[in-house]
């Protein structure tokens, strides 16, 4: 099954605002009195089937994200089954969903009063609609005037422009993503960064739109890091300095209908989010594109060590691997179709591994041994499968949804230090 992920920021070295503190102890900065009382920090994460609109999804996991108009108690909506993505960054919600809850959010203007839309490639595809702003709440955490994308499936908005329309296909509807949102948790804060602040050309990111109807006229502009889509974590007052993704096992080898697990917010900043005192490891992410690096089997991809994320919006194991066979509906016996990519190992399961390696301070190497299944003996009703893995020719190493399972990962934020660990890494 094709995976859908937000591109990697534009290759531009970022300047991290490095925290004078450690976090680790809300009262460090203290001068007198008690420290603020914790808030619920902690929400539910669900591998189930999918939204209605989307039957049949597999190693998705989601959460319930409450949106308001800014400043309103009352327009608000809870949206439900909204994709819970690790290698990317920013809310994004399909416009219908938000109509369906009542919900209309106003597109942002630039300087010259254009509304501001916004073009994101993914790797299935792109997403295209206007960026407005939201009241964001997660758990107890809540996030105000946070820049969003609204993902136009109504095609009501400005129409798709041609240099955003050659990144691919357009994944805006509820179906066609697989969700009706995603929430992007991943290592930096905004999802494009300086590269869309300043330089020689726009890339085709952000365009400043004529008007946010049909009549719109759209061409690629620079932004502000202020009217980037954000990671509302980022912006929460407290416990905005990463994520925890706590999921167990799965219980049977054939796939489990659904499990559930934790996002927890904040990394050392709460009793519930505590650093362990040891047997961590802490993969450091280069500032410019959020990866680490990896080999895998000692294998030779160009330099020998090849680009790596941990990213729990991909289905699978994604990594090239020539030696091993790929589902097809022409092999004896034939493939089901939704495995038709995947790989298919002759002798299943079969074990092999990889190594990551941390980039900067934080450049801990750890070997990973994992093992691939053949998908075949999957059951159709089931959701949460481990062991699923694809990607030939790819030239990233990713660490999908099945590497998450009975795991705790860890995601720190660019330039957000959680005790003697400064963001951007990944950490299990």
């Amino acid at each position: 099954m094709s995976t859908e992920r937000i591109a990697h920021r534009a290759l531009i070295v970022l300047t991290a605002s490095l925290l004078a503190a450690c976090l680790g102890s809300k009262s460090s900065t203290s001068t007198g009195g008690a420290p603020p009382p914790p808030v619920v920090n902690t929400m539910t994460v669900t591998v189930d089937g999918g939204p209605a609109a989307a039957p049949g999804t597999i190693n998705r996991a989601y959460v319930t994200v409450r949106v308001c108009v800014p400043g309103s108690t009352t327009q608000c909506a809870n949206i439900d089954h909204v994709l819970l993505d690790t290698g990317s960054w920013g809310l994004r919600l399909v416009r219908s969903v938000l109509a369906a809850g009542t919900v209309t959010l106003a597109a942002e203007t630039d300087a010259q009063g254009r509304a501001i839309e916004e073009c994101v490639k993914f790797g299935g595809g792109l997403t295209w609609g206007p960026v407005a702003l939201a009241d964001v709440t997660l758990a107890g955490e809540t996030a105000a005037k946070v820049p969003v994308q609204v993902m136009d499936d109504t095609n009501s908005g400005a129409q798709l422009p041609g240099t955003c329309g050659t990144n691919g296909s357009l994944l805006n509807t509820v179906a066609g993503f697989g969700a009706n949102g995603l929430l992007g948790v991943g290592v930096f804060a905004q999802d494009c960064g300086p590269a869309c602040v300043s330089g020689s050309t726009p890339p085709a990111v952000y365009y400043g739109c004529t008007t946010a109807t049909t009549t719109g006229v759209c061409t690629a502009e620079f932004v502000t890091l202020a009217e980037q889509v954000t990671n509302p974590v980022a912006l929460f007052a407290a416990d905005n300095n990463g994520v925890i993704v706590n999921m167990p096992n799965l219980i049977n080898a054939n796939g489990d209908a659904s499990v559930q697990g934790e996002l927890t917010f904040g990394i050392a900043t709460q009793s519930d989010n505590a650093l362990p005192v040891s047997g961590l490891t802490v993969l450091g992410a280069d500032t410019a594109t959020g990866d680490f690096k990896a080999t895998y089997m000692s294998a030779t991809y160009s330099s020998g060590v090849i680009p790596a994320l941990i990213d729990s919006g991909t289905d699978d194991y994604t990594f090239d691997d020539p030696t091993i066979a790929v589902c097809s509906t022409t092999s004896n016996p034939p493939s089901r179709g939704m495995w038709v990519g995947d790989y298919c190992p002759a002798n299943a399961p079969q074990s092999v591994s990889a190594t990551n390696i941390g980039v900067g301070a934080n450049n801990a190497t750890n070997t990973v041994s994992f093992a691939i299944a053949d998908p075949n003996t999957f059951l159709d009703t089931q959701a949460a499968f481990s062991g699923l893995a694809g990607g030939r020719t790819s030239t990233t190493f990713t660490w999908g949804m099945p590497f998450f399972y009975g795991k705790k990962i860890y995601i720190g934020i660019e330039g957000k230090a959680a005790g003697t660990f400064t963001g951007p890494y990944y950490a299990y």
